[in-house]
């Protein structure tokens, strides 16, 4: 019976298929066999020698052999390579991890090297997970990430999660807020636990208490008559040696020492009339009164006018008109009032649900409101809403 062309094409690729199954992976030998080329003849047999010894389980001597060798070849990344499998043979993961990296830094895209390296850097992530040291873990893990393609990539990143779930854990037992952003700063990604680290780090700092416990705050909602009223009463009732002090404002003084200057020389003028009219005939002096008059008229006249300018108040500034309004839609909590547009920014006041406020600006997620006359703030818009 003869078979057509497709079938023994088909029958050709089924055998093939079943010698593959049958004979397995081939595996990959970690040591370089092949020494560098143009060694001398003592260096060659220096090399053979250790790679002998790593094969027969001899690891120490292996060992010094390799380090004895890279002593006079140090730019050799298959004696590191080498030297990395004995101290890995001989449960020695940070020196080999060391030898693996400087073999791969000779030789960056030599695929034996990296899977030598990922294999120890498994090795003693896995070592310190058992220890509970997550973060040394986590570290180790990130440069197995960094050797592999994408397919496992994915694959390790699910075990850096797991490790930093691990930490999150300990940090809940920890419960302080230098712990939580501690977290924050290491694995601000972490898909699970990020947002909430962020959301208890907010409570935990000390801006919670409410206005009625801050003094200062107080008196900026609330005025109060009442004690405005008592301190000029308790000024009123200082003892009488305190009462000889002036107390009137620089301008009145001004305007007595003014005053005082004035009289002067209306004094003199009224003495010096007696003696001109005895001395001089009585024409003279009818000429000479006006120019005492003129002189004394002036500063009368002009000093009150210039005190009167001094005293008028700079007219008021004009504060921007509120174009919108917006209700607060909290659900059961306040909304807190900060002083900049920022999460960090300090509380300054706190407004109860469904209060409307009016708007002055809009800034990215923020309203600028007025919560009490003629104090701003900031609150975020997702937690209000304009109103008409």
């Amino acid at each position: 019976m003869f078979l057509t062309p497709l079938l023994r094409v088909l029958l050709v690729i089924f055998l093939l298929g079943a010698g593959g199954c049958a004979t397995g992976p081939v595996p990959v030998n970690p040591y370089f066999e092949m020494p560098p080329e143009r060694l001398p003849k003592a260096e060659l047999a220096l090399y053979n020698r250790a790679l002998e010894q790593l094969k027969n389980n001899q690891v120490e001597n292996s060992i010094d052999l390799w380090n004895r060798f890279l002593q006079n070849n140090p730019r050799s990344f298959r004696a590191y390579n080498n030297l990395g499998m004995a101290l890995y043979s001989n449960d020695q993961l940070v020196p080999a991890i060391k030898a693996f990296e400087t073999a791969l830094a000779l030789e960056p895209f030599d695929g034996k090297i990296k899977g030598n390296l990922k294999r120890a850097l498994k090795f003693q992530a896995t070592i310190l997970r058992e220890n509970r040291d997550y973060g040394a873990a986590i570290e180790h893990l990130e440069k197995v990430k960094k050797l592999t393609d994408l397919a496992e990539k994915e694959k390790v990143a699910l075990e850096i999660e797991t490790l930093q779930d691990l930490i999150y854990e300990q940090v809940k037992q920890v419960n302080t807020l230098e712990a939580y952003e501690e977290f924050l700063g290491k694995y601000p990604d972490n898909p699970k636990n990020s947002d909430e680290a962020r959301r208890l780090i907010a409570q935990l700092r000390p801006q919670e208490s409410p206005l009625a416990e801050f003094p200062e705050m107080q008196s900026e909602m609330l005025p109060e008559p009442a004690q405005r009223t008592t301190e000029p009463m308790q000024e009123a009732f200082v003892p009488e040696p305190m009462q000889s002090v002036p107390t009137l404002p620089p301008v009145r003084k001004e305007s007595i020492e003014i005053v005082a200057e004035t009289k002067q020389p209306d004094e003199e003028a009224e003495i010096q009339e007696p003696v001109m009219r005895e001395e001089v005939p009585p024409e003279p002096p009818v000429m000479e009164k006006p120019k005492m008059t003129e002189p004394l008229a002036e500063p009368v006249v002009v000093d009150p006018d210039m005190e009167m300018k001094r005293e008028k108040p700079a007219p008021p500034v004009q504060e921007p008109v509120p174009t919108k309004r917006a209700r607060i839609t909290t659900k059961n909590a306040p909304l807190r009032v900060r002083a900049k547009p920022d999460i960090l920014s300090p509380i300054v006041a706190q407004i109860p649900k469904n209060r409307i406020v009016p708007v002055y600006q809009e800034v990215k997620g923020w309203f600028q409101i007025e919560y009490q006359e003629g104090k701003k703030g900031w609150i975020s818009k997702k937690y209000s809403r304009l109103v008409n």
